[in-house]
Order: structure tokens, then C-alpha cells, then sequence
């Protein structure tokens, strides 16, 4: 039998020998594209998820993958995916302690049946019933209200990470960006893409471009000529500004402004 070179890629995990071009190991599972998480901050592969699309193999964080190691990030990203996970948490806490409520609510309506059997039915008892369990009734209902409107915060959080990202690969691009370069850039599907483009474009961020070779795509939007150097500063603000709206739109529960993305296809 013959072994393999000692120069062949192995996993970064278990150290198993890895086929070319091989983006997950064939033993553990493990991501071989992994970037440093902006949550836990280590070095780790992300896997698909089905509400966070993506999230970190170590802390289970939602992050937004780039496969091209030549495409530096902003880090606008950053604190919009910490705000997503802030969400995601606030809501499971928020839903245990209504199931938690829900439970103990059941035990005293529970108790107060077999109360009202062996005591039969006075006034005394039911003020006693309704004093113990009212509170604890409004509480659970609280909680579960409190849990869907945290969860209603993640995914326009995660459309404006993804926005950014998408901006951030755009604007280094040396050729127009294709819905497929795109894709294969952020691993995701070509509608996504198309539709992250889409959002660029209406915000200003990129425009419509043909490659010598007549392939329809988009580059970003040129800045002819330096400013003054008095006017620097005031040239980042607005850029800050412009950025910030184009995640803000993204943000937007309009499904047609929604870039949503399935970690399906990869």
C-alpha cells in the first residue's frame, strides 16, 4: 500500500490527511477555512445553522464566512452579529423562564384542585388561589412576549452583518463581482447573492459594470480626485454614514429588501 507524502494537507483538528482542495475533514467534521471568531476569539470553522445561517464551531456564535483569505474585513460586521447573538441568548433565557413559570403555574393550579376537594370551595381559598397563581399566570405570558420580541432582533441584525461583509468584498474586487463570485466568496447560494448585490446597488454601494470579456457585474463606486486635507475627516464621516445606511436598509422587514440567506446551499 502506499502512503501518502508527508507534505499532504492534514486537518488542522485531528491531524487526518485531507483530499485537495478539501474544506472539511472526513474523520472529525472539522472546517479547514477557519478565520478568528469576533465572539469567543478563536481560530475556528463555522457550520451552517438553520436560523443563524452560520455560526462558530467553538462558541456556537453566528458569523459570516469569507473563503477568499485575500478580502480584509472592515469589522462593521463585528457588533451587529454580538447584537444578533445578544438576541438569540436574551431570547432562550427569556423562553426558559416561561416554560419554568408555565411549569409551576400547572403545579398550583395542581395543588388548588386538591385543596378545593379536601376543603371545599370558600372564599378564603380561592383569594389564596387566585393571589398565588395570578401573578405567576402574568409572568410566564411576560416572558414568552419578552422571548418573541428578542427574537425578532436577530435576523434583521444578521441581514445588516451580511450586508456589510458583502460591501467589504465588493469594494476590494479588481474585476466586476459576479452573483457567482460572490457566492462562492460568502458560501451561499447565487439567488443570495444576487440579492445582497441587489441591495448594494440601490444603496449606492456598488453600480452596474461589464468585464472586457462583456460579462455583466458590479464594481464599486469610484471617488474621482483627493480631497483637501481639511476635508479628510469629513469624507470618512460621510462614508460612515453611507455605510451605516445601507445596513440600516438592510435591517428593513420588507422581504423584498431582505437579503435571506440558506446555509443550505454552500
Amino acid at each position: 500500500m502506499s502512503q501518502m507524502s508527508s507534505g499532504a494537507a492534514r486537518c488542522r483538528v485531528c491531524a487526518a490527511a485531507l483530499a485537495p482542495e478539501s474544506d472539511r475533514c472526513p474523520q472529525c467534521g472539522a472546517d479547514q477555512r477557519a478565520e478568528a471568531c469576533p465572539h469567543c476569539g478563536g481560530v475556528a470553522g463555522v457550520s451552517a445553522h438553520p436560523e443563524l445561517r452560520f455560526r462558530c464551531d467553538v462558541c456556537g456564535g453566528p458569523r459570516v464566512p469569507v473563503a477568499d483569505a485575500r478580502v480584509k474585513r472592515s469589522g462593521r460586521e463585528v457588533p451587529l452579529l454580538q447584537k444578533a447573538r445578544a438576541a438569540a441568548s436574551a431570547r432562550s433565557v427569556w423562553r426558559a423562564a416561561g416554560i419554568a413559570a408555565s411549569a409551576l403555574f400547572g403545579f398550583e393550579l395542581f395543588l388548588f384542585a386538591v385543596l378545593l376537594l379536601i376543603l371545599s370551595a370558600s372564599v378564603g381559598l380561592f383569594t389564596a388561589g387566585l393571589l398565588t397563581m395570578a401573578p405567576v399566570a402574568l409572568f410566564a405570558l411576560w416572558a414568552f412576549r419578552r422571548a418573541k420580541s428578542r427574537g425578532q432582533d436577530v435576523a434583521p441584525a444578521l441581514d445588516a452583518a451580511w450586508v456589510s461583509v458583502a460591501s467589504d468584498v465588493a469594494r476590494q474586487t479588481e474585476r466586476p463581482l459576479t452573483a457567482g463570485g460572490l457566492a462562492s466568496t460568502l458560501r451561499i447560494g447565487e439567488s443570495q447573492a444576487e440579492e445582497l448585490l441587489a441591495l448594494l446597488e440601490v444603496n449606492d454601494v456598488v453600480r452596474g459594470a461589464v468585464s472586457p470579456a462583456g460579462e455583466f457585474g458590479y464594481a464599486p463606486k469610484l471617488r474621482v480626485g483627493a480631497a483637501p486635507a481639511g476635508e479628510t475627516e469629513a469624507a470618512a464621516h460621510a462614508l460612515a454614514e453611507e455605510e451605516a445606511f445601507a445596513a440600516g436598509q438592510a435591517a428593513e422587514p420588507l422581504a423584498q429588501r431582505t437579503a435571506h440567506v440558506d446555509p443550505a446551499k454552500r
